[in-house]
This record gives structure tokens, C-alpha cells and sequence, in this order.
């Protein structure tokens, strides 16, 4: 039986956040498994309707760790609970809108759809090495149990939210292949509105390439660590600074 099956804890029932989901219930390489209402992962939670924030509001979530650049954030703020609404810390990750060859080739259209692939692939690279710092003080409020339950997102709950959801199934010994699972299930849940999100887009196609959840994507950050830590380990430690006593500390907390 598939880890990642769709059972009616993973997916929260929202309408305007339709990649919402719990990290519970995944099996740790010492028998344990992550526990459920802990950690959360979202796309974007600005077009969450009344009842939504009901329902989030129920989850107690008292830390809300936001991915998004500033302009993001500016452009679809997030909507919260009136009723115990949770901190929110952003940890601004790029890729920048404006230097980025992503966008360049959205609007232009002028690529192939490897071309948007090997982009894809790049900067999740740079997800793991140019924004080490963000990275690393989200795993520190992760490790925090004042913090817990704890959702983090980013625009579609894909690419700088599902590095962060590696690296909390990584440290807490959950398969590499189940976090893979893991990641592809945006595939499944979220909603792509390619009209709505870019107009004047010339490539459709290039737009589906760069929303994929396509595993190789998140292989490419497992990659950059390893060529410049030489093991996932090595930047738990040398690139994060979590220590081996935070780790069994993570564990403690998120393993039952």
C-alpha cells in the first residue's frame, strides 16, 4: 500500500487552497511515522473563502512560514483566522521575477520545453544553495515546539515548498522515494489556471513544463548538495547548522 494514498487527512478540503495538505502518516527508516496535524504544506492561502478559514482556523496552526518574495506577498496577501491566527515569518526565496530566464521564457515563448526543464532544474539548485540561510531558520522554527503546528507555502505549494518538505522528510528518515511520492502529488491537487495566472502567454506548453511537479526537479537539489556538501548530512550540518542533537530533537517531535 502506497504511502502517499489519498487518505482523508492528507488533503485538507479547501476551496481557495487546493494544495493543502498534511505531512502525517509517512513511515520513518526506524519504524515510527510522522505524526499527523504537525505539519503543513499550502500553495498560496490568499484566496481562502470564509468557510476555508474555518477549517484552518480549527487546525491551531501557530506558525505560518511564507516562501514568497516580497512582491508575491504584496500582490496576494494571505488571508487569516480572526479567531487564533497564527504568526506568519517570511523567508523570502526567489527566483527573482525580473532576471530570471523562467519568466523570460514564459513571455516570450521562445524555448523549448528541455530548455524550461534545465531552468526548472537549476534553480532548484539555487533553492538549496543560494537560499541555505531561509532554509536553515525554517528548520529551526520547525525544530521549535512552541511553533508547532506549523504551515509553510510558497505560491503553488510546489517548488520552494517542496524542498522544504525534503528537508523535513530527509531529517526525519522518511524514504527517498516517498518524498518523491510526496512531491508529486501537487500534480494531482492543484489547480493551474494558465489564462488567468499569465495572459499574454505565448506557451501554454512551457507554462505546463514549469508547473509540473516532474521529480527530477527536486533530484537536481539533492544533487547540489551533494556536490557541494557531499552528502545530505553534510548540509544538515555544514549548510544548515542542524546538528545531530537537533535532529534527534525533530524526531522526538514529529516522529510517534
Amino acid at each position: 500500500m502506497s504511502t502517499t494514498q489519498d487518505l482523508p487527512q492528507r488533503l485538507a478540503p479547501l476551496t481557495g487552497a487546493t494544495n493543502f495538505r498534511d505531512l502525517g502518516g509517512y513511515e520513518a527508516a526506524d519504524g515510527r511515522t510522522v505524526k499527523w496535524r504537525h505539519l503543513y504544506r499550502s500553495n498560496s492561502l490568499a484566496a481562502l473563502t470564509d468557510e476555508d478559514l474555518e477549517h484552518v482556523g480549527g487546525l491551531n496552526i501557530r506558525l505560518i512560514c511564507d516562501l514568497r518574495r516580497d512582491e508575491e506577498c504584496t500582490e496576494a496577501p494571505t488571508r487569516l483566522p480572526k479567531v487564533n491566527a497564527p504568526e506568519i515569518l517570511q523567508l523570502a526565496i526567489g527566483p527573482e521575477r525580473k532576471d530570471s530566464k523562467l519568466y523570460e521564457y514564459l513571455a516570450s515563448g521562445d524555448a523549448t520545453e528541455s530548455q524550461m526543464r534545465a531552468v526548472m532544474q537549476d534553480i532548484y539548485r539555487e533553492f538549496a544553495i543560494k537560499f541555505a540561510p531561509q532554509y536553515a531558520e525554517f528548520m529551526r522554527r520547525v525544530a521549535r515546539a512552541d511553533q508547532l503546528p506549523l504551515l509553510f507555502h510558497c505560491a503553488a505549494g510546489k517548488d520552494r515548498t517542496g524542498f522544504a518538505a525534503a528537508l523535513i522528510l530527509e531529517t526525519l528518515g522518511v524514504s527517498r522515494e516517498t518524498i518523491l511520492e510526496d512531491y508529486a502529488l501537487t500534480n494531482q491537487y492543484l489547480k493551474r489556471n494558465v489564462a488567468e495566472r499569465f495572459p499574454h502567454l505565448k506557451s501554454p506548453e512551457l507554462f505546463h513544463t514549469m508547473m509540473a511537479a516532474n521529480p527530477d526537479y527536486l533530484l537536481a537539489s539533492y544533487a547540489a548538495v551533494d556536490d557541494a556538501y557531499g552528502s545530505f548530512d553534510g548540509y544538515l550540518t555544514d549548510g544548515l547548522g542542524v546538528s545531530a542533537k537537533t535532529r534527534e530533537e525533530l524526531r522526538g517531535l514529529l516522529l510517534e
